[in-house]
């Protein structure tokens, strides 16, 4: 159940920059040319105010609408696309085979209109550049910029480059629909401030340091529309991003009530396009300075004394630093970096500026953070938000360490995030994420005036998760009744404040809890239905609720929990658990915490058959008529059994049960 990235081909620029400039006017064509070299655009009006257009140099403007109106472009255009509407009007850009780059200005400024539509002509391939500078937060910021309703549709493609800026961003509601889209973008890839709807099409999203879609309103509209919602009713939707995949204000909404949904989500270092260095490739170091006075190597030695070198590439930036990546092979054990100047050579330790003590090649830092001090360079490894010192010596005074990583890897890099909650009742679910695979945040004001419920909810659809956190949080409540869940590594597969259980097929594989009630008071997990496979590192399932028998509730469905940690438990409460229904298995190892998988009321002697077996790796554990496990690990376990006191618990080297994926049987 690996995720797999489809890939994605990132558009080529021409960085060259031209400068085309007018020449004539042929009926509705434009020639433009820069030296020998000419292009053309051709520019109609199908419909509405056509004496609303004009053509200044290299500035195309639309104002004084007083109709709907529809223009279409086509050719290749070096400038800027202006529409000044009405609000009592609408307007629709066709892209029909156009193609246009801008240096200077935001390509597509669309203001003060009811609603805009951008189209692409069936058949056609049509391509927005904007290849401005980064610009600050006070100017235009995208390469289509509207202040009002925007539509992107159409049964042709559309792809937008940002090179430096957002993708598409409207201060109102965006809508997707039909379209082939792809935007890739230095920070937000779609950005409605209102809402993003995506209802058809096949859209790819890569922003290289910013989410890929977001909203940013939480309140209500003049009309009583809550804002802030992002919903994909349809299509197939494919994101990288170095930030939040999604990051809704309020609410993400995932179903199939316009079209077949496919949402694949990688954020982070699962990102193959991210530029942020919290975004780190396991094979990469790397070293950051602020400026580009010096270049790196570092020489890389084996346990049996082989070394290789490997040297620094070229330098992105980010923050106001330089980070340059240099490739961390496997198979060797220790380093140390060389830094030189421009008229030293890499890769080799005769002549250098500095160099630093032989360490221990360490996977757990990603970046060589150096600074200037008192003259000297001075070093630190960071990693995602932490600091450890590493000595640095030899020529150039290179020694100790800085004061600790101003740089901190804390931005937000989670799957699907919404401020409120999240619902997925279809659709096939993708994420890959260095944060939380879904989350949903609580407890917060929203400028509805409302504080957040934090739920997370599933109904159906087909879903997997990777994650290095948590693959599904709720600050509220976590509730699935349906659907497919597949968690294929995590650190904690499913929690929430509660988490219940009522139906679908769920598979959780995590490094700590697999599932973790997080509430002090009440019943923080609650399983009525539904089929459950769980292997933990830590507690099975996990409830902090203090109250007596009632932190966790067994009332039905079929549960495999198995938890692997020394001192952990299959099912671990506070203050006990009640059962009135369901089969749950639990192995968890002998001894230690093992006595609270049978704190049970009613008392387990009435609800429930237990056995101590040493269970080797591949071995068949077999609740007699009932279920039967292929241990995925070998362990002196505390087996128990809830659903039958007379069942027999016994093992086998081999069976002719029909094994699951998960390698459970039941009957």
């Amino acid at each position: 159940y690996e995720i797999t990235d489809p890939g994605t081909e990132e558009t080529p620029i021409d960085t060259e920059r031209h400068n085309y400039t007018f020449v004539s006017k042929d009926g509705d064509t434009y020639t433009y040319a820069d030296g020998e070299n000419t292009v053309t655009m051709t520019i109609t009006c199908d419909e509405g105010t056509a004496d609303a257009l004009s053509v200044e140099g290299n500035t195309v403007t639309v104002a004084g609408l007083t109709a709907d109106s529809t223009f279409t472009f086509s050719g290749t255009f070096y400038g800027n696309i202006v529409v000044e509407g009405a609000e009592d009007f609408a307007c629709e850009l066709v892209f029909s085979g156009f193609s246009m780059t801008s240096y200077d200005e935001c390509p597509v400024i669309l203001t003060g209109l009811d609603k805009v539509t951008l189209s692409a002509k069936k058949g056609t391939e049509n391509y927005i550049y904007d290849l401005r500078d980064e610009v600050s937060e006070d100017g235009i910021s995208a390469a289509v910029y509207a202040d009002c309703d925007l539509s992107l549709q159409g049964k042709g493609a559309l792809t937008v480059v940002s090179e430096n800026n957002n993708g598409v961003h409207t201060k109102d509601d965006l809508k997707v629909k039909n379209l082939t889209l792809k935007v890739e973008c230095e920070d937000n890839a779609l950005k409605g401030n209102d809402s993003v709807t995506i209802s058809s099409g096949e859209i790819t999203l890569i922003a290289r340091t910013g989410d890929g879609i977001k909203t940013k309103n939480s309140d209500f509209s003049s009309k009583g529309k809550q804002r802030g919602t992002v919903t994909i009713s349809g299509g197939t939707v494919l994101i990288y991003a170095a930030c939040d995949g999604i990051d809704a204000a309020y609410d993400v909404v995932i179903d199939e009530s316009e079209a077949t949904v496919t949402l694949t989500v990688f954020t982070d270092r699962y990102s193959s396009y991210s530029e942020e260095v919290t975004a780190t490739s396991d094979a990469v170091y790397y070293v950051r300075y602020r400026s580009a006075t010096y270049v790196y190597s570092i020489l890389y030695t084996a346990e049996d004394g082989s070394t290789v070198w490997k040297n620094s590439g070229t330098a992105k930036t980010v923050g106001g630093f330089l980070y340059y990546p240099v490739e961390k092979p496997s198979g060797y054990t220790k380093m140390q970096l060389f830094v030189y100047n421009s008229a030293e050579d890499q890769g080799q330790s005769d002549t250098y500026v500095a160099a630093s003590d032989t360490m221990s090649v360490n996977d757990n830092y990603d970046t060589i953070a150096l600074s200037t001090s008192g003259g000297s360079l001075r070093l630190s490894f960071t990693n995602y938000g932490t600091t450890t010192p590493g000595g640095m010596g030899g020529p150039g005074g290179m020694g100790g360490m800085n004061d600790g990583n101003s740089e901190k890897g804390d931005h937000s890099t989670k799957g699907i995030k919404a401020g409120n909650a999240v619902t997925i009742t279809a659709g096939t679910v993708a994420v890959k994420s260095y944060d939380d695979a879904i989350h949903a945040n609580g407890g917060e004001a929203l400028e509805n005036g409302e504080t957040s419920l934090g739920n997370v909810t599933v109904t159906g659809g087909t879903l997997t998760l990777f994650s290095k956190d948590d693959a599904i949080h709720g600050d509220g409540t976590v509730t699935i009744s349906g659907g497919s869940i597949r968690v294929s590594g995590s650190y904690e597969g499913i929690e929430g404040a509660a988490v219940e259980i009522a139906g679908g097929n769920i598979s959780v594989i995590s490094t700590d809890d697999g599932i973790n009630g997080t509430g002090t008071s009440g019943t923080s997990i609650r399983i009525t239905g539904g089929t459950l496979y769980v292997l933990a590192g830590g507690d099975g399932l996990d409830s902090n609720s203090r109250d007596s028998y009632g932190g966790i509730s067994f009332e039905g469905g079929d549960a495999v929990i198995i938890s692997t940690g020394q001192a952990d438990s299959a099912i671990d409460t506070e203050c006990g658990y009640s059962y009135t229904g369901g089969r749950i298995l639990a192995v968890g190892r002998a001894g230690g915490m093992s006595g609270e998988s049978t704190n049970s009321s009613p008392s387990f002697s009435t609800v429930g058959k237990s056995a101590n077996l040493s269970l080797s790796a591949g071995t068949y554990l077999t609740v007699s008529g009932i279920v039967t496990l292929k241990m995925p690990v070998a362990q002196n376990a505390s087996v128990v059994y809830l659903g039958a006191t007379n069942a027999g618990i016994a093992t086998a080297s081999s069976s002719s049960a029909t094994l699951d994926s998960d390698g459970v049987e039941w009957k």
